[in-house]
């Protein structure tokens, strides 16, 4: 009677285990936002500017959200809520579609980041820090570089910007970290004109 009673215990374990297994918890992806419309033009400026591929530092260099526990040096990373794009790609779409439509204005073409032709300008983005934390600071540091036709630097600076995590959900920090990048952009817009005359 016992061993029938323990079998039957065991088969229950077994249906329950194997129904556990069929319900996981669904993976959320996200994208960095831009916010901006496609910039369109009848004709493109003679001088051009390519967004190289952007580096971004090594806790960064992965699917997972990376979010920071306040006052520790611990980083959190997030199992089911993923960067629908490697983060360097995300950084390097949203600068390119901010800075297009603003350069354009003073006669800079922004090339596509798969563009294989030669620019007359190159500009070098390197992301050291892009991460926050619910009810807290989301930061960005993105160190720069703007080269010319043969690399040579023409200048150089470091952009850092913070803003408050309004909300305890991935949505409000990816919507938080997307406006830093869209400040990084805008800053560039400014920036670089001046520079490439």
């Amino acid at each position: 009677m016992l061993a029938k009673y323990l079998k039957l215990i065991s088969v229950a374990s077994l249906f329950l285990a194997l129904a556990a297994c069929g319900r996981s918890t669904p993976t959320n992806y996200y994208m960095l936002e831009s916010s901006t419309s496609p910039a369109r033009a009848d004709d493109l400026p003679r001088k051009s500017l390519r967004v190289a591929q952007v580096e971004v530092a090594g806790y960064l260099n992965r699917n997972n959200i990376v979010s920071r526990v306040k006052g520790q040096s611990r980083l959190i990373l997030a199992e089911f809520h993923l960067w629908a794009e490697p983060v360097g790609s995300g950084v390097r779409r949203v600068v390119e579609e901010i800075l297009t439509p603003a350069l354009r204005q003073d006669g800079v073409n922004v090339l596509p980041g798969s563009s294989e032709s030669g620019s007359d300008y190159l500009l070098l983005l390197d992301v050291q820090r892009l991460d926050g934390n619910f009810n807290d600071m989301a930061v960005l540091e993105c160190k720069w570089a703007l080269l010319d036709k043969n690399d040579k630097p023409i200048e150089r600076g470091i952009f850092s910007a913070e803003e408050m995590v309004g909300g305890a959900d991935y949505n409000v920090l990816v919507n938080t970290e997307s406006r830093l990048v869209r400040e990084l952009g805008a800053y560039l817009a400014q920036r670089l004109p001046g520079l490439m005359r």
